[in-house]
């Protein structure tokens, strides 16, 4: 079988793999260091503790109504609030902040009042979240990557072979360091909203990397007399387009809503468009070569 090899991806890997490694360490640097006092994460008050308050609006809570809100909090307190989410049947909000004293609630209370005429009934709870239950909640996250990670493996392992399932799954946690790195260098919160991008990005990652594995397979019935070399090169040309396309679509969506969204909507959007982009780059440079490694060094032994 004749093809003109375009993008040769197994002989760049090492270029490849460098941006990769230079992309995830600041992510891999806060996180091993976080256990001894390296504070790089701008952790958010799911993680930390903090203050919520709950409040009544009687209105059609409007994303220009949030914008408002972020302001107040922020001149009432001196420090923006974490994030303003609207919840029952939309005319009432959830307001997270650092933890803040009675005074400086009292005061933001008052500004609110002030702007949506509110009075003290409308305050329905203030909630003080325990630094303990931010990392409980940082354990479940971390237990819940693993399962999932582990879970794919078994899964791309039974469909295809091991050596799959392992370039799948370091493909799979190179992205979300990068998406970590990337909260280290931007200082974006990190939230449940982002341990929900990150559950995002394990899907939408592993499912590119998967087509990727199934060209590759199909290949090979074909090519059976070549290396893997070409092999590899040969699929990922073929699939690169596929790649490009995806990619685009997703990002159109979800960089609208980056642009036009809230705040609390923009921190959850960035770490999406960072993961997807990362899992372009990783299917397309590092799944095929990966795979070729991988069986290259199994038949070695």
């Amino acid at each position: 079988m004749q093809n003109t090899i375009k993008l040769n991806v197994v002989k760049n890997f090492k270029i490849f793999a460098l941006v990769a490694v230079l992309c995830v360490l600041p992510g891999l640097a806060a996180l091993v260091g976080a256990p001894f006092g390296l504070d790089l994460f701008n952790l958010d008050v799911d993680f930390v503790g903090g203050t919520t308050m709950h409040y009544a609006l009687h209105k059609e809570v409007t994303a220009d109504d949030i914008s408002q809100i972020y302001q107040l909090v922020e001149s009432a307190s001196g420090t923006p609030a974490s994030s303003v989410v609207t919840t029952g049947d939309g005319t009432e909000v959830i307001i997270k902040t650092l933890s803040i004293p009675a005074e400086t609630r009292d005061a933001i209370h008052e500004s609110l009042a002030g702007h949506f005429s509110l009075t003290s009934d409308d305050r329905l709870n203030v909630d003080n979240v325990s630094p303990a239950v931010g990392k409980d909640l940082r354990t479940s996250a971390f237990k819940a990557a693993g399962v999932a990670s582990l879970l794919m493996l078994l899964y791309i392992t039974f469909r295809f072979n091991f050596t799959s399932g392992a370039a799948a799954v370091i493909c799979l946690l190179h992205d979300v360091c990068v998406m970590l790195s990337a909260c280290v260098l931007l200082r974006i919160s990190i939230n449940t909203g982002f341990i929900a991008a990150a559950l995002i990005i394990f899907g939408y990652s592993i499912n590119a990397s998967i087509i990727t594995f199934d060209r590759i397979r199909e290949n090979g019935r074909l090519m059976q007399r070549e290396g893997r070399e070409n092999l590899v090169n040969v699929s990922v040309q073929q699939t690169i387009t596929r790649t490009i396309n995806t990619t685009l679509t997703t990002l159109f969506t979800i960089v609208a809503l980056f642009i036009l969204g809230v705040p609390s909507i923009r921190t959850f959007s960035l770490p999406i468009i960072i993961g997807i982009v990362s899992g372009a780059y990783s299917s397309t440079f590092l799944a095929g070569p990966l795979w070729a490694l991988l069986n290259n060094r199994k038949k070695a032994k």
